[in-house]
């Protein structure tokens, strides 16, 4: 795949480059691309045993069958999401 890159990233690439941080431009696209990889491996994900909640959770609003979210439901929110996170972590593996 060959993209153009911005005016600023290729200047930014060529500087990094002549510095002598990386031995090529694509040596410094793939380091940024390893890194995305890092930053994202943590991204929480739906398990496939909450995915039906979720969709019927979407289909619902999209019916027009939801209501404001409180404080309430926030907090309960981010529980379970931290209990999903838990229960699937590669620590608990």
């Amino acid at each position: 795949m060959t993209k153009e890159l911005s005016q600023q990233s290729e200047q930014y690439l060529t500087s990094i480059v002549a510095g002598g941080l990386f031995p090529s431009k694509e040596a410094a696209l793939e380091a940024a691309v390893e890194a995305l990889r890092e930053k994202n491996k943590e991204i929480p994900f739906v398990p496939g045993e909450d995915m039906e909640a979720v969709e019927q959770a979407i289909e619902s609003s999209r019916a027009g069958q939801s209501s404001p979210m409180t404080g309430a439901d926030w907090d309960e929110l981010r529980q379970l999401a931290r209990d999903t996170a838990a229960r699937h972590s590669p620590r608990n593996a």
